[in-house]
């Protein structure tokens, strides 16, 4: 249990280290509002809805990245005979939070505060892994090292339409993952991987139909993780650290005080947003033969924002999956 505990103590003193260089971190979406010619009564909203694009980037990517990419376990799996490629699939439903300040509804008086929403995307996921080398035997008990898997993902991104949100997007990943050490009787099962996932535009609020503000991004995601995992006759625990770099084309506009589009960020010329967090997951699995039933709660460093009236959000939390997966 020290070696599986061993990491998470180490996220969390990550963690603890990383509140200046989250503060630091800085889009410059906000900016844009003086250079965009916005009047001085919509300034307050133009840069919350900037704050609400920087609360929401990760939740969302966070919940298109998922925590551990083969759901369950660390351990590589490698190949059948060394060169019959072994496979993993899985699916998962995957849930998510976030809040940001409410910029669809934004009070008309400067003394009155701003609300704040709350949301949860909920994401489907289909997982595949399949081992195409074994890795090196380096002792009796010791085997795997080096052994490499390719991981995909697929499922769509259910976005809360009463929460704002126009438009459901599909995630896609593609990465792979390369074995340490295979879990046997005596030693747990370690990797790494690297995986790239991606999704389309996403739309928030709609001036047009009458809301105060509306903003657009799209998903890229690279999600780096380290697990270790071992099983225990029926029952399996894997911890799983992960580092997240977020990138998104963003565009954004308000309501000026007669109702009509202000446009800050045009979608045809966008901004980039790009942001980075670390997390870990743990997952705690019941065994039957080839089948395993996976339980995950995730962490996800967070981040304080502050909003034009003086409303503190977070972005971050947790983060959870439940799912299977089937050995082939």
């Amino acid at each position: 249990m020290r070696r599986i505990l061993g990491p998470l103590a180490l996220v969390a003193l990550l963690a603890n280290g990383t509140s200046d260089r989250l503060a630091a971190q800085d889009s410059g979406l906000a900016d844009r509002c003086a250079t965009a010619g916005v009047p001085v009564e919509r300034l307050a909203l133009c840069r919350d809805v900037a704050t609400a694009i920087q609360l929401t980037q990760p939740e969302l990517g966070l919940a298109l990245a998922g925590g551990n990419p083969v759901l369950g376990t660390a351990s590589p799996i490698g190949t059948k005979f060394r060169f019959i490629p072994r496979v993993y699939l899985g699916a998962r439903l995957s849930v998510g939070w976030g809040e940001m300040p409410d910029v669809l509804s934004y009070p008309d008086l400067p003394n009155e505060p701003v609300g704040k929403v709350d949301f949860s995307v909920t994401v489907p996921l289909l997982d595949v892994s399949v081992g195409i080398f074994d890795g090196l035997q380096l002792g009796t008990t010791v085997g795997g090292f080096a052994s490499v898997e390719l991981l995909g993902s697929l499922g769509p991104l259910i976005l809360p339409a009463g929460a704002g949100f126009k438009n459901d997007v599909t995630g896609f990943g593609l990465g792979a993952r390369i074995g340490i050490l295979r879990e046997s009787f005596t030693a747990p099962g370690i990797s790494i991987s690297g995986e790239y996932q991606w999704a389309g535009r996403i739309q928030y609020g709609n001036v047009a139909a009458g809301d105060d503000a509306q903003f657009g991004l799209d998903l890229g995601v690279s999600s780096f993780r380290a697990g270790i995992s071992k099983s225990f006759v029926a029952i399996g625990i894997a911890l799983t650290v992960g580092y997240d770099h977020y990138s998104s084309d963003v565009d954004f506009s308000v309501a000026d005080s007669s109702g009509d589009l202000l446009t800050v960020i045009p979608e045809s010329a966008p901004a980039n947003l790009s942001s980075d967090r670390w997390s870990a997951f743990l997952d705690v699995s019941y065994i039957v033969l080839f089948l395993n039933i996976v339980g995950e709660l995730g962490w996800q460093e967070t981040q304080t924002l502050t909003t034009s009236r003086g409303t503190e959000l977070e972005s971050g939390k947790w983060f959870t999956s439940l799912g299977i997966r089937f050995s082939l």
